[in-house]
Protein backbone atom coordinates (compact mmCIF):
# COMPACT_ATOMS: atom_id res chain seq x y z
CA UNK A 1 0.00 0.00 0.00
CA UNK A 2 2.51 2.53 1.35
CA UNK A 3 4.55 1.58 -2.57
CA UNK A 4 1.30 2.88 -4.44
CA UNK A 5 0.92 5.97 -2.44
CA UNK A 6 4.22 6.96 -3.10
CA UNK A 7 4.42 6.39 -7.11
CA UNK A 8 4.92 9.20 -8.96
CA UNK A 9 2.32 9.28 -11.72
CA UNK A 10 3.84 10.47 -15.49
CA UNK A 11 0.80 10.96 -17.58
CA UNK A 12 2.99 12.74 -20.18
CA UNK A 13 4.28 9.53 -21.31
CA UNK A 14 0.59 9.02 -23.02
CA UNK A 15 0.71 11.76 -25.13
CA UNK A 16 4.40 11.25 -26.15
CA UNK A 17 2.82 7.80 -27.48
CA UNK A 18 0.11 9.35 -28.67
CA UNK A 19 1.42 8.51 -32.88
CA UNK A 20 1.84 4.97 -31.94
CA UNK A 21 -1.43 4.65 -30.40
CA UNK A 22 -2.45 5.90 -33.38
CA UNK A 23 -0.78 3.62 -35.65
CA UNK A 24 -1.91 0.67 -33.07
CA UNK A 25 -5.40 1.37 -33.47
CA UNK A 26 -5.71 1.69 -37.34
CA UNK A 27 -3.83 -2.02 -37.48
CA UNK A 28 -6.24 -3.24 -34.66
CA UNK A 29 -9.56 -1.69 -36.06
CA UNK A 30 -8.24 -3.36 -39.66
CA UNK A 31 -8.04 -6.58 -37.93
CA UNK A 32 -10.89 -6.39 -35.97
CA UNK A 33 -13.40 -5.32 -38.98
CA UNK A 34 -11.98 -7.82 -41.31
CA UNK A 35 -12.42 -10.42 -38.84
CA UNK A 36 -16.00 -9.72 -38.57
CA UNK A 37 -16.80 -9.59 -42.21
CA UNK A 38 -15.15 -12.82 -42.64
CA UNK A 39 -16.88 -14.88 -39.64
CA UNK A 40 -20.19 -13.21 -40.29
CA UNK A 41 -19.97 -14.88 -44.45
CA UNK A 42 -17.90 -18.45 -43.05
CA UNK A 43 -20.60 -18.38 -39.47
CA UNK A 44 -23.67 -18.38 -42.22
CA UNK A 45 -21.98 -20.67 -44.26
CA UNK A 46 -21.17 -23.36 -41.53
CA UNK A 47 -24.68 -22.87 -39.86
CA UNK A 48 -26.37 -24.30 -43.47
CA UNK A 49 -23.69 -26.81 -43.31
CA UNK A 50 -24.80 -27.69 -40.23
CA UNK A 51 -28.33 -28.06 -40.70
CA UNK A 52 -27.67 -30.04 -43.79
CA UNK A 53 -28.37 -33.65 -44.22
CA UNK A 54 -25.58 -36.29 -44.02
CA UNK A 55 -22.06 -35.71 -45.04
CA UNK A 56 -22.13 -31.91 -45.27
CA UNK A 57 -24.03 -31.53 -41.68
CA UNK A 58 -21.13 -33.65 -40.36
CA UNK A 59 -18.55 -31.66 -41.77
CA UNK A 60 -20.31 -28.58 -40.30
CA UNK A 61 -20.49 -30.32 -36.71
CA UNK A 62 -17.00 -31.16 -36.54
CA UNK A 63 -16.09 -27.32 -37.75
CA UNK A 64 -18.12 -26.06 -34.84
CA UNK A 65 -16.61 -28.36 -32.25
CA UNK A 66 -12.69 -28.32 -32.94
CA UNK A 67 -12.59 -24.57 -33.49
CA UNK A 68 -15.20 -23.72 -30.28
CA UNK A 69 -12.95 -26.47 -28.39
CA UNK A 70 -9.06 -24.66 -29.10
CA UNK A 71 -7.77 -21.58 -27.54
CA UNK A 72 -6.79 -18.79 -29.27
CA UNK A 73 -3.88 -18.10 -27.90
CA UNK A 74 -3.02 -21.64 -28.61
CA UNK A 75 -4.20 -21.52 -32.34
CA UNK A 76 -2.60 -18.35 -33.10
CA UNK A 77 0.47 -19.56 -32.10
CA UNK A 78 -0.33 -22.99 -33.85
CA UNK A 79 -1.26 -20.98 -37.37
CA UNK A 80 1.77 -18.64 -37.46
CA UNK A 81 4.55 -20.73 -36.74
CA UNK A 82 3.35 -24.38 -36.97
CA UNK A 83 1.94 -24.19 -40.30
CA UNK A 84 4.41 -21.98 -41.65
CA UNK A 85 7.12 -24.61 -40.56
CA UNK A 86 5.29 -27.46 -42.29
CA UNK A 87 3.39 -26.42 -44.99
CA UNK A 88 5.54 -23.64 -46.19
CA UNK A 89 3.21 -21.13 -45.38
CA UNK A 90 4.40 -17.64 -45.63
CA UNK A 91 1.71 -15.65 -43.61
CA UNK A 92 2.11 -11.71 -42.12
CA UNK A 93 1.50 -11.33 -38.73
CA UNK A 94 -1.94 -9.51 -39.72
CA UNK A 95 -3.19 -11.71 -41.85
CA UNK A 96 -2.17 -14.65 -39.52
CA UNK A 97 -4.55 -12.23 -36.93
CA UNK A 98 -7.24 -12.46 -39.00
CA UNK A 99 -7.42 -16.00 -40.30
CA UNK A 100 -7.26 -17.24 -36.36
CA UNK A 101 -9.50 -14.47 -35.03
CA UNK A 102 -12.08 -15.36 -38.25
CA UNK A 103 -11.95 -19.53 -38.00
CA UNK A 104 -12.57 -19.46 -34.46
CA UNK A 105 -15.27 -16.43 -34.18
CA UNK A 106 -17.47 -17.83 -37.52
CA UNK A 107 -17.93 -21.43 -34.98
CA UNK A 108 -19.25 -19.19 -32.44
CA UNK A 109 -21.29 -16.92 -34.98
CA UNK A 110 -23.00 -20.61 -37.02
CA UNK A 111 -24.36 -21.74 -33.44
CA UNK A 112 -26.27 -18.60 -33.22
CA UNK A 113 -27.33 -18.51 -37.02
CA UNK A 114 -28.15 -22.01 -36.39
CA UNK A 115 -30.45 -20.74 -33.38
CA UNK A 116 -31.74 -17.85 -35.46
CA UNK A 117 -32.68 -19.59 -38.15
CA UNK A 118 -34.81 -22.39 -36.22
CA UNK A 119 -36.35 -20.13 -34.33
CA UNK A 120 -38.28 -18.98 -37.53
CA UNK A 121 -41.68 -20.59 -37.91
CA UNK A 122 -41.62 -23.56 -40.44
CA UNK A 123 -45.15 -22.47 -41.19
CA UNK A 124 -43.74 -18.85 -43.13
CA UNK A 125 -41.84 -21.17 -44.88
CA UNK A 126 -44.28 -23.15 -46.56
CA UNK A 127 -46.44 -20.17 -47.03
CA UNK A 128 -43.37 -18.90 -49.03
CA UNK A 129 -42.84 -22.20 -51.15
CA UNK A 130 -47.11 -21.53 -51.84
CA UNK A 131 -46.81 -18.48 -52.94
CA UNK A 132 -43.89 -19.57 -55.96
CA UNK A 133 -41.08 -19.07 -53.90
CA UNK A 134 -38.09 -21.42 -54.17
CA UNK A 135 -35.79 -22.64 -51.37
CA UNK A 136 -33.12 -19.94 -51.75
CA UNK A 137 -35.77 -17.28 -52.51
CA UNK A 138 -37.54 -18.67 -49.19
CA UNK A 139 -34.41 -18.11 -46.94
CA UNK A 140 -33.08 -14.87 -48.53
CA UNK A 141 -36.70 -12.94 -48.34
CA UNK A 142 -38.46 -14.46 -45.94
CA UNK A 143 -35.83 -16.30 -43.45
CA UNK A 144 -32.90 -14.67 -43.31
CA UNK A 145 -34.16 -11.19 -42.57
CA UNK A 146 -36.17 -12.32 -39.44
CA UNK A 147 -33.42 -14.72 -38.18
CA UNK A 148 -30.82 -11.60 -38.43
CA UNK A 149 -32.83 -9.96 -36.44
CA UNK A 150 -33.03 -12.64 -33.94
CA UNK A 151 -28.83 -13.42 -34.12
CA UNK A 152 -27.89 -9.56 -34.06
CA UNK A 153 -27.75 -9.32 -30.04
CA UNK A 154 -25.76 -12.23 -29.54
CA UNK A 155 -23.38 -11.38 -32.82
CA UNK A 156 -22.84 -8.08 -31.20
CA UNK A 157 -21.05 -10.41 -28.37
CA UNK A 158 -18.99 -11.58 -30.80
CA UNK A 159 -18.42 -8.60 -32.63
CA UNK A 160 -16.82 -6.97 -28.88
CA UNK A 161 -15.10 -10.79 -28.41
CA UNK A 162 -12.89 -10.39 -31.58
CA UNK A 163 -11.89 -6.41 -31.26
CA UNK A 164 -10.90 -7.92 -27.27
CA UNK A 165 -9.09 -10.86 -28.72
CA UNK A 166 -7.16 -8.81 -31.29
CA UNK A 167 -4.70 -8.12 -28.71
CA UNK A 168 -3.55 -11.48 -29.06
CA UNK A 169 -2.17 -10.87 -32.53
CA UNK A 170 1.18 -8.99 -30.69
CA UNK A 171 2.10 -12.82 -29.64
CA UNK A 172 3.20 -12.78 -33.27
CA UNK A 173 4.58 -9.16 -33.93
CA UNK A 174 1.60 -8.12 -35.42
CA UNK A 175 1.84 -4.05 -34.76
CA UNK A 176 -1.62 -3.49 -33.64
CA UNK A 177 -2.49 -1.54 -30.17
CA UNK A 178 -1.71 -3.98 -27.72
CA UNK A 179 1.81 -4.35 -29.23
CA UNK A 180 2.52 -0.74 -29.50
CA UNK A 181 1.39 -0.76 -25.72
CA UNK A 182 4.03 -3.39 -24.47
CA UNK A 183 6.94 -1.78 -26.59
CA UNK A 184 6.48 1.88 -25.74
CA UNK A 185 6.27 0.09 -21.61
CA UNK A 186 9.42 -1.30 -22.55
CA UNK A 187 10.79 1.86 -23.08
CA UNK A 188 9.48 3.96 -20.95
CA UNK A 189 9.25 1.72 -18.17
CA UNK A 190 5.61 3.11 -17.36
CA UNK A 191 3.33 0.08 -16.98
CA UNK A 192 0.70 1.11 -15.26
CA UNK A 193 -0.01 4.71 -17.21
CA UNK A 194 0.48 2.40 -20.82
CA UNK A 195 -2.13 0.11 -19.32
CA UNK A 196 -4.50 2.06 -18.12
CA UNK A 197 -4.75 4.11 -21.29
CA UNK A 198 -5.06 0.68 -23.60
CA UNK A 199 -7.72 -0.68 -21.61
CA UNK A 200 -10.02 2.74 -21.98
CA UNK A 201 -9.17 2.78 -25.48
CA UNK A 202 -10.67 -0.62 -26.07
CA UNK A 203 -13.81 0.26 -23.58
CA UNK A 204 -14.10 3.00 -25.90
CA UNK A 205 -14.02 0.83 -29.29
CA UNK A 206 -16.14 -1.57 -27.35
CA UNK A 207 -18.88 0.86 -26.35
CA UNK A 208 -19.02 2.38 -29.94
CA UNK A 209 -19.57 -1.32 -31.65
CA UNK A 210 -22.48 -1.30 -29.01
CA UNK A 211 -24.13 1.82 -29.12
CA UNK A 212 -23.78 0.99 -33.44
CA UNK A 213 -25.68 -1.86 -33.13
CA UNK A 214 -28.09 -0.94 -30.76
CA UNK A 215 -29.01 1.69 -33.26
CA UNK A 216 -29.00 -1.13 -35.86
CA UNK A 217 -31.48 -3.20 -33.83
CA UNK A 218 -33.89 -0.37 -33.20
CA UNK A 219 -33.72 0.35 -37.16
CA UNK A 220 -34.49 -3.31 -38.08
CA UNK A 221 -37.21 -3.75 -35.77
CA UNK A 222 -38.72 -0.80 -37.49
CA UNK A 223 -38.96 -1.69 -40.74
CA UNK A 224 -39.14 -5.69 -40.04
CA UNK A 225 -42.03 -5.23 -37.45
Amino acid sequence: MTMFLTYSFDWSVIWKSVPFFERGIAITLRITVLSIIFSLVLGLVVALARMAPGPIGLIGFAYVQVFRALSLYVYILFLYFGLALVLGIDLDPVTAGIVALTLLNSAYMAEIYRAAIQAIDPGQREAARSLGLGTVGTFVTVVFPQAWRIALPSLVNQFTDIIKDSAVVALIGASDLMHQTIERVSFYQRPFEFYTAVAVIYLVMVVIVAQLATRLEKRLQRHLA
